[in-house]
């Protein structure tokens, strides 16, 4: 339909709108969460106003009186609302929340909390033209499933080592990250290691380590790896260098890079080593401050780097720990 233009505009934003309410109604029944995507806008009203009418609730919703009318009779039935006649006014009557219905709207609190991260990422995106806008606004949420990015992140995520099946999940990521930060700055090198990291990374002493959520089938949310350097001339300390730290987008801000990371320097420390050493860029703001939070100072490098992007050096020392 793209290729139309503007004249299929409103077709497109229905095709939108189906897909993205068939995707909240499957996260609902995937955490069994008792209620239609069609009743949220009703059920968040009134959990936040208290009692309303059929009349009140289409002027604040600006829907008609039928359809909300017809919607709310659903939630009754359903036993989310509860319907109270006003003894002044027989003719008139308020709806509000069940018990049921205040148990639910509490239990899919937290849901919605991961769909609003998942959906924010999606609609962040500028442009003067807006078709244009619309355009990438459904690429992004066309691409992957809303329901496996939510479920992503609602899930336990399980650090493990990496395994056949997972290696073209740590291409990818990688690969996004590098895209979407240094585009024009993707080396051969990156393409290789990431390619083959049982011959570029295992098989050389180092290890890489994966980020899994997701149920039932597990998907891949996260990667790290480790290798081990040369001793240090100066002082024969043992070395390690942390490397392919990436997270999916959808599945940032819980956690999951300081528990890759973590995993890296529990690792080292018990193997011996006495520094880990990273090399980061300055454009990197959310990966400086985890790293600053984990003790890792910036330092002169003591070798020039074998990437144009990375203009900052760190080591974190691991021998007080021991």
């Amino acid at each position: 339909m793209e290729q139309f233009g503007v004249l299929t505009l409103g077709s497109r934003l229905k095709r939108l709108s189906d897909y993205l309410f068939a995707q909240v109604q499957e996260v609902y029944v995937q955490c069994d969460i008792p209620i239609s995507a069609t009743y949220f806008p009703i059920l968040k009203l009134l959990q936040t106003t208290g009692d309303l009418s059929v009349v009140e609730i289409a002027e604040r919703l600006h829907l008609s009186h039928p359809a909300v009318s017809k919607q709310t009779t659903k939630m009754i039935k359903a036993s989310l609302l509860e319907k109270t006649v006003d003894e002044q006014d027989q003719r008139r009557s308020s709806l509000t929340l069940s018990g049921f219905g205040i148990d639910a709207m509490s239990r899919v609190e937290p849901i919605l909390q991961e769909m609003k991260f998942v959906l924010e990422q999606q609609v962040d995106f500028s442009s003067q033209n807006f078709m244009d806008s619309l355009s990438l606004l459904e690429a992004q949420v066309f691409n992957g499933s809303l329901v496996n990015k939510v479920m992503d992140r609602l899930a336990p995520v399980e650090i493990v080592l990496l395994e056949k099946q997972y290696e073209h999940a740590f291409y990818d990521l990688n690969m996004a990250w590098l895209e979407r930060y240094f585009h024009n700055q993707i080396e051969d090198e990156d393409r290789a290691l990431l390619a083959d990291p049982q011959s570029n990374i295992v098989t050389i002493g180092g290890v890489v380590w994966v980020a899994l959520s997701g149920t039932p089938a597990k998907s891949v949310i996260g990667t790290i790896a480790f290798l081990p350097q040369n001793k240090l001339a100066t002082s024969g300390t043992n070395v390690g260098r942390v490397l392919k730290l990436s997270v999916a987008e959808h599945a940032q801000g819980k956690g999951v890079a300081q528990r890759l990371l973590s995993t890296v320097i529990d690792f080292a420390k018990n193997a011996g080593f006495s520094v880990l050493t990273l090399e980061t860029a300055s454009c990197l703001k959310s990966a400086r401050q985890l790293y600053n939070k984990n003790a890792f100072i910036e330092m002169a490098s003591p070798n020039k780097s074998h990437y144009q992007r990375a203009d900052v050096y760190m080591e974190k020392q691991l021998r007080d720990a021991l």
